[in-house]
């Protein structure tokens, strides 16, 4: 999964993404500068690995991007063409200020800074969305891309994003190519200052955020840029005496993972325990080719049982015993946590 870090000068995203790309194991620079894959925290996968001790673990991994938007245009064409590239939208708001950022005339405002950049990426697909028109009405094309464009014009012109209108089946699939920025899934950060980690700074921005459908996370980019440079125990002691279980990092990753709407299944075994991420809604036969493309064209059953259940159990023979393993078909739709194991002929 591809995940795009980008805000205005001063709003902490570079600090951010250090923060990310320099946060101890669980995480590594990619083959190019501003680019570091992390790991998905899930629990399931370590206790399993303990169970079948394989010669391989492999959690699934989100690429953090750092989007340099350039100066002074935050969403220069440079920018937008990058951002169309990822995922998941990941915009820094400013809501700190210190002695090397003071605030700027006016204060911070997070929440006009939000808007501003929703309308930006809006902006940027309606100017592409209504090129096409000209030209299409031009060729005199009247077709489902043309009754999928006009929905989408529509609701640019009331500032709805693209991934609030509701394309289905031909539609979808004509404006897949077009790469619209509004059609990404968001996930806002308010980078706050440390002092206001345990309140809610700017509560109305959590309205706007609420409002646009973007879940919105709080952080401090400077602490966490700090907590990525302790080892594994002194993090886990220093979020016990900030009182939160969990580093923000932690949060952005199942925060990015969670805005594209995927579930994990697991496959296990003596070479490999490992986690594979796929769209909430897939099918037995769809999470099949997700692990390998034969699998699916000669899937016959999968074998399921919840994650929760082995583990009670503690094997598959007294999983079987109990009733907890199921045999379902190929329409069968699988739920996050489910170990599955595929049988096919090819």
């Amino acid at each position: 999964m591809e995940v795009g870090i980008f805000g205005n000068a001063g709003s902490g995203k570079s600090t951010l993404f250090r923060a990310l790309s320099g946060a101890g194991e669980g995480a590594s620079q990619g083959k190019h500068a501003g680019v570091c894959a992390i790991k998905v925290p899930d629990g399931r996968v370590d206790r399993l690995a303990e169970i079948f001790r394989p010669k391989k673990v492999t959690h699934v991994s989100v690429a953090f991007h750092d989007i340099d938007a350039g100066e002074p245009d935050l969403l220069s064409a440079q920018a937008l063409a990058s951002l169309k590239n990822m995922e998941v939208l990941v915009p820094v708001l400013r809501g700190f200020s210190d002695d090397y950022h003071p605030a700027p005339p006016g204060g911070m405002d997070p929440v006009k800074e939000f808007r501003e950049i929703s309308s930006a990426l809006v902006l940027s697909d309606y100017l592409v969305a209504q090129k096409r028109i000209e030209r299409m009405t031009k060729e005199a094309k009247r077709d489902a891309e043309w009754t999928a464009l006009h929905k989408a014009i529509e609701a640019f012109e009331k500032e709805v994003p693209l991934r609030e209108v509701g394309l289905v089946g031909e539609e979808e699939r004509a404006v897949s190519g077009f790469r619209f920025a509004s059609r990404l899934p968001m996930l806002a950060v308010l980078n706050v200052g440390e002092d206001a980690l345990r309140g809610e700074a700017y509560p109305e921005l959590s309205k706007a955020a609420a409002k646009a459908k973007v879940p919105l996370i709080r952080l401090c980019a400077k602490v966490e840029e700090e907590i990525a440079q302790l080892s594994p125990a002194e993090q886990a002691e220093f979020l016990r005496e900030m009182g939160t279980g969990r580093s923000a990092r932690d949060l952005l990753v199942r925060g990015a993972f969670d805005a594209m709407q995927f579930i994990s299944f697991l496959t296990v075994g003596e070479d490999e325990v490992r986690a594979w991420n796929i769209r909430r809604g897939s099918t037995a036969a769809a999470a099949a080719g997700r692990i390998h493309s034969d699998l699916e064209k000669g899937f016959i059953r999968a074998e399921v049982i919840p994650c929760d259940d082995f583990l009670r159990c503690g094997s598959m023979a007294k999983a079987k015993t109990e009733g907890k393993l199921r045999l379902e078909g190929r329409e069968y739709i699988v739920k996050d946590g489910e170990i599955v194991h595929v049988r096919f002929n090819v």
